[in-house]
């Protein structure tokens, strides 16, 4: 056996138990999430009783609206990773951008933290394109997590469209965001797993990319101001 195949066989072999590893971690992480929405439900629960057993306290009242805002994020956090199935073999297909950019904002909704400002723009038409709707989700919604750690600290506008594309037959899903003191390298940390933070955020950037390729594009960055930056995939528009 030669050496390169040695070294293919031992990569193949780490490839193949990071892999086992990240499901040992899913199922923790289902167990969990199981318990924990669980517990916050009779949370809320017991709050509700405690507001109609103390009526007129204003102090109590303000603290179970507090208590109960937090305890329904984290329901809704909880929930939306119950509902995320893992991903299967890849399945093409027509999908509308606009349905995946709904349910896409319906995740980010409980999951983004409060100094992110989510806005969308959604077509009233349908607006399809080719691929595979699980892993087009999956790479919208990992952008949009990096985009939340260019700015770790601050506040942070981040707004998501779909429009008709400038070459015909194109559609154009946009994602802006605008930040006081974005970094001046916003743009390289984004889109190259070069600069990755660590191995498991290059890789999970790599499959990005490689997601985007599959569907026939690539991510386009564009420095839109001092303090703003838009990323774009272009996909061929099919029929409605």
């Amino acid at each position: 056996m030669s050496d390169e195949d040695r070294r293919d066989r031992a990569a193949t072999r780490l490839a193949g138990i990071e892999v086992a590893n990240l499901e040992v971690l899913r199922r923790q992480a289902e167990g969990a999430a199981h318990t924990l929405n669980n517990l916050f439900t009779s949370l809320l629960g017991e709050l509700a009783l405690l507001g109609d057993e103390r009526k007129g306290d204003a102090v109590l009242d303000e603290t179970i609206h507090v208590l109960r805002d937090q305890l329904e994020r984290c329901v809704k956090l909880v929930r939306n990773g119950l509902v995320r199935p893992p991903l299967g073999p890849a399945v093409r297909g027509e999908v509308d951008l606009g349905l995946l950019l709904s349910r896409c904002t319906r995740v980010l909704d409980g999951t983004l933290p409060r100094r992110i400002s989510l806005r969308t723009r959604v077509p009233d038409e349908s607006w399809l394109v080719r691929g595979d709707a699980g892993e087009l989700e999956l790479l919208l919604l990992a952008l949009v997590f990096r985009v939340g750690d260019l700015g770790p600290s601050g506040c942070m506008d981040v707004s998501i469209s779909v429009e008709a594309g400038v070459a015909p037959d194109t559609l154009a899903l946009h994602l802006d965001l605008a930040a006081e003191a974005l970094p001046s390298d916003a743009r390289q940390r984004l889109v190259d797993p070069g600069v990755a933070a660590d191995a498991v955020a290059a890789d999970s950037l790599q499959g990005v990319h490689s997601i985007a390729e599959r569907h026939g594009t690539h991510l386009q960055t564009d420095r839109t101001g001092p303090d703003s930056l838009r990323l774009s995939l272009v996909f061929e528009r099919l029929e409605s």
